[in-house]
């Protein structure tokens, strides 16, 4: 089977999970595939579908998943994870992954008006700088999922925690971003800049549509595609020079973007909130 065809499984399996061993489940689930990113994915993915499914047959005997497994499932997922040799390939893909993810959102945004140089250094230094956020939200992720439910009871308190850890981790990006200025800088103003950005709205709308689970997308999509308009708008010359150089017209510039902004937050909670209410 393909890797996708056994996660689809997974995910309709799981639903016959009652709720304690649904939670004991996918606490396996999400530490296995955290720790097992640069593991072979399909193999992977395999082992916990066979863990699912021994589950479900023990459910249907009458027992719980911390009978029929024990009381440290961790131990169970280390066990697994142990019998998988590394792949590189697989973190590297993670590595490029996660810096065509940043560049990607960050790329339409940086050309939202147009007088400003492209700095590709400091794009870069971004993306890699988060491939080592990344990297450490998700082992800090993986460390609190057995350890963080003894210490810590209160939910609210546990998404507090992690919200402050991963806005300490990620607020040198901005830093980066503000303050570090790199040779390496490119203009896209006037038509040049207009093409780009068609050409990536085109290649990430196709990338878009071909993802098969949209429900974090569509925030992701609206607010690239208003930044990337933003961006052709202020490179047309009959729009972008009042807009650009008259106060009234870098007010309407600062609104949209607020609005724009404001958009992205409140699709994403509606897509948190749906979400939610699918894994009830």
């Amino acid at each position: 089977m393909k890797t996708s065809e056994i996660i689809e499984a997974n995910n309709q399996l799981r639903v016959q999970l009652n709720t304690k061993n649904k939670n004991f489940y996918e606490n396996i689930l999400v530490y296995i595939r955290i720790e097992g990113l640069t593991r072979d994915e399909n193999k992977m993915e395999v082992q916990l579908l066979n863990i699912l499914q021994d589950i479900i047959d023990a459910q249907n005997d009458g027992l719980t998943a911390e009978e029929y497994f024990g009381k440290n499932p961790k131990e169970l997922a280390d066990e697994i994870l142990l019998a998988m040799p590394s792949n590189i390939w697989e973190g590297v893909k993670l590595a490029l992954y996660i810096v065509a993810a940043y560049i990607g959102s960050s790329f339409l945004p940086s050309l939202m008006t147009a007088g400003t140089p492209l700095d590709v250094g400091a794009l870069v230094l971004c993306g890699i700088y988060s491939i080592i956020s990344v990297i450490v939200v998700l082992k800090y992720v993986a460390s609190t999922i057995y350890t963080a439910n003894r210490k810590m009871k209160n939910k609210y308190a546990k998404i507090f925690v992690l919200w402050f850890t991963i806005s300490l981790l990620f607020a040198p990006l901005f830093i980066i971003k503000t303050f570090v200025h790199t040779p390496i800088q490119i203009s896209l103003d006037g038509w040049i800049g207009i093409i780009v950005i068609i050409i990536t709205l085109i290649i990430g709308l196709v990338f878009f549509f071909r993802q098969k689970d949209k429900t974090f997308g569509w925030p992701v999509v609206i607010f690239l595609a208003g930044a990337g308009i933003m961006g052709i708008v202020t490179r047309i010359p009959a729009y972008g020079n009042s807009l650009l150089y008259t106060k009234n017209g870098r007010y309407l510039v600062a609104g949209i973007t607020t609005i724009l902004f404001i958009l992205f937050c409140l699709f994403n909670i509606i897509a948190a909130r749906k979400l939610a209410k699918q894994t009830k």
